[in-house]
């Protein structure tokens, strides 16, 4: 199953019991070199993520932060990050540090301390980029400082990230640190001298950092062309084998829109990504484990599940036959990504993959690099010699769901060979890091060709709003989104609620219609499969509501206007202004979560609108109703919700 929660405060519960050790172990920062003077002490700054964290990791930095304590002064303990002195950032990509020195100055040296014990999360940032600027607009990038201690250190230590030996003149100064998890900081020390000495230049600008601020848009090709793609699961299930068997007849209602009554009518999914369980049969774990690294044997086994002569991926060539003929299309072909495990480097006697007798050690970056060759190349052969009629091979996914900079070093380069060896092929190779995860910002310096991002709203605590800073960082990274629907929703309408409000905001923040798609839905069969053959009308609707998102249809329950008190009982209000030309607005209220129906009649009772229909919250809504189409003369509109029925008269007059 996905990492569907990350890495959060692995020991936030013991810092606020150090936080009174602040004055205990502070201590004055020492004097800059050779008679300068610290030019930050006391300066005002800002800090800012790369990312929206506010509605997901804003809140757990807040017993971290103490005012001014990047430029107080005062250095914190280098055996303990909870005294105070150390600021905690979670998350959130990187972190942007200007400092205000009043004034333009002459600036000498640059740095920052930070502190790093992974046994609690805390990493050091993989690099520190400095910058000047006279304006606060305008910078001039003065050095890149990457990190000389290992992220896997298991010690806990102190580091300096020092630019030195410059003489420039500026007012602003900033720092820009990568988050992976936790980092954190200490002293921002700005060295110099008072006003513009010693012939002191402007640095000469650099050019800004720019982001795409589009998402993957459906059918790129980065993304295999692909437009929706539903994860299906497959391989070792210990428990239920089945799980990881997928049938015909469990995928055809992916392959195509199958109503109530069984009839195929339209494509559904256009892409399918085939990915394994985290378990392995030899008891490995797939993903990076290091404690539980997975052998040939595994990876023999999931290629051998994926190409079984009944299942998955030739049972899915036959599922889209079934709806291609249903359909009376010969030309389609359904997109098919592959997952990639994660060759993990204490996999020491892995096995032998080149059949030269030697079993492979993954310890080295070779090793790892020449078993991802092994595998594209058996999947490949295997691909081939299968010839499926109706699927189109387009790529793979790295199954690993973050850059894991804390486990190895060389995970960007593993992910660059495998994306170079893809690319040569005429394949893509895919990611869907989980929310924020390490390195999600620098999907595609890391060598990705494109990356969805798992929102992670439907298996956390965070408020619903934490979907619309998901999207905004999407959008601003480039990136398609993973629409996610936790198992709970067959049985909670909690849970079908979460659900919701991922389509809810792909209609408010666009990416129904801009943006590529992943589908996470659980497995052995999943929750798409089961909501369209269940006769319960509530849970059928999480089907037909992802088949209308799928279409560009779906009509957002949150696009209209809510109270903010919910309503004790069901209501159907007048509409207003009454008589009207052309516009009025209808408002009702709901007092449970339901399927709703609200049309338009004229006096001869048939239907000229239908203003909604599907699944709503409980809440109160108002909508538009523009009847600029419709002649004059006197309408009725209904409202059906939970076995209750409402009508009202209303009147155009033009």
């Amino acid at each position: 199953m996905e990492k569907l929660f990350g890495q959060l405060n692995k020991s936030g519960f013991i810092i606020v019991l150090l936080m009174f050790l602040s004055q205990v172990f502070a201590k004055t920062i020492p004097l800059s070199p050779a008679g300068m003077i610290d030019l930050s002490q006391g300066k005002s700054y800002t800090v800012t993520p790369l990312v929206p964290i506010q509605y997901s990791y804003a809140s757990s930095e807040k017993a971290y932060y103490q005012p001014g304590a990047l430029t107080n002064g005062q250095l914190g303990s280098s055996a303990t990050f909870g005294d105070g002195q150390w600021q905690g950032y979670l998350r959130g990509g990187a972190r942007t540090v200007v400092v205000d020195l009043g004034q333009v100055n002459t600036i000498t040296q640059v740095q920052e301390r930070f502190f790093q014990d992974i046994s609690s999360g805390i990493t050091f940032p993989r690099k520190v980029e400095y910058y000047l600027s006279m304006n606060d607009s305008d910078w001039a990038k003065i050095g890149t400082v990457y990190s000389a201690v290992p992220l896997n250190s298991t010690n806990v230590t102190v580091q300096t990230y020092k630019v030195s030996g410059i003489n420039y003149q500026a007012r602003y100064v900033k720092m820009v640190f990568t988050v992976d998890v936790w980092v954190f900081a200490d002293e921002f020390q700005i060295s110099g001298y008072l006003g513009v000495v010693n012939g002191a230049s402007v640095p000469q600008l650099t050019a800004p950092v720019t982001y795409p601020d589009a998402y993957c848009p459906p059918g790129a090709a980065s993304a295999g062309g692909i437009k929706n793609m539903v994860l299906i699961y497959n391989g070792y299930y210990k428990t239920v084998p089945e799980f990881g068997e997928n049938t015909v007849d469990d995928l055809i209602p992916y392959a195509g829109y199958e109503t109530t009554s069984g009839s195929i009518t339209d494509f559904m999914f256009d892409g399918f990504l085939f990915l394994p369980y985290a378990g392995a049969p030899s008891g490995g774990s797939y993903d990076c484990t290091p404690s539980s690294p997975t052998v040939k044997s595994d990876w023999d086994f999931y290629i051998n599940n994926s190409f079984d002569s009944k299942y998955n991926l030739a049972a899915l060539d036959s599922a889209v036959g079934v709806v291609k003929k249903a359909l009376n299309n010969s030309n389609y072909k359904a997109k098919v990504e592959i997952g990639i495990p994660y060759p993990t480097y204490t996999s020491t006697n892995f096995g032998d993959v080149d059949s030269d007798g030697v079993s492979e050690n993954l310890s080295t970056l070779s090793e790892r690099e020449k078993v991802l060759h092994w595998y594209i190349n058996r999947v490949l052969i295997r691909w081939s010699a299968a010839n499926y009629s109706n699927l189109q091979l387009v790529g793979f996914y790295w199954f690993e769901e973050q850059a894991d900079y804390d486990v190895e070093d060389s995970v960007a380069d593993m992910i660059k060979y495998t994306r170079d060896f893809l690319n040569n092929k005429g394949l893509v190779l895919s990611w869907i890091p989980f929310y924020q995860a390490a390195g999600f910002a620098e999907w595609d310096s890391l060598g990705f060709n494109a990356a969805f991002l798992q929102p992670n709203y439907a298996f956390n605590n965070f408020p619903e709003e934490e979907l619309g800073d998901a999207a905004d960082a999407m959008k601003k990274l480039g990136m398609g989104v993973e629409i996610e629907i936790h198992w709970s929703a067959l049985s909670s309408s909690t849970y079908r609620d979460k659900y919701y409000a991922y389509l809810d905001y792909g209609v408010s923040k666009s990416y129904m219609t801009e943006a590529a798609h992943m589908y996470y839905q659980n497995g052995g069969p999943g929750t798409f499969y089961q909501s369209c053959l269940s006769a319960d009308p509530g849970i059928r609707n999480i089907y037909d509501q992802t088949y209308n998102f799928i279409k560009g249809t779906y009509k957002s329950t949150t696009a209209v206007i809510k109270q903010t008190e919910m309503p004790e009982s069901f209501s159907l209000l007048q509409n207003y202004p009454n008589p009207f030309n052309p516009t009025t607005v209808i408002s009702y209220s709901l007092a449970v979560s339901g399927d709703v129906s609200l049309k338009v009649y004229n006096v001869l009772g048939q239907v000229v609108a239908s203003l909604y229909q599907g699944y709503q919250k409980s809440g109160s809504y108002k909508l538009n109703f523009d009847a600029a189409g419709l002649p004059s003369g006197v309408y009725f509109y209904r409202l059906q919700a939970d076995g209750y029925s409402f009508t009202k008269k209303m009147e155009i007059v033009k």
